[in-house]
């Protein structure tokens, strides 16, 4: 559906230690709320492949269109 397409937003989801950034890609998305969990299933997956990243203040950054931060999901404190 054409009119459904129009409607998603576009997010992108970057690996940040609050230093530097490195690109995880871009999704199209209905909303902040679904790009929040993409982002917390992206750093769940992370930490499983990558335990060591836990301990060094990474997270998975969200930012719409725009460029302004909609989530943060911390890779740290996760059980």
């Amino acid at each position: 559906n054409s009119q459904q397409r129009d409607s998603l937003m576009r997010f992108h989801f970057n690996l940040a230690d609050g230093k530097s950034v490195a690109d995880k890609g871009n999704q199209d998305l209905d909303d902040a709320v679904q790009a929040s969990e993409v982002a917390e299933e992206m750093a769940g997956k992370l930490l499983r492949e990558r335990p060591s990243l836990a301990q060094k203040g990474y997270a998975i950054v969200v930012n719409d269109e725009e460029g302004a931060e909609v989530y943060r999901a911390k890779l740290s404190g996760r059980a």
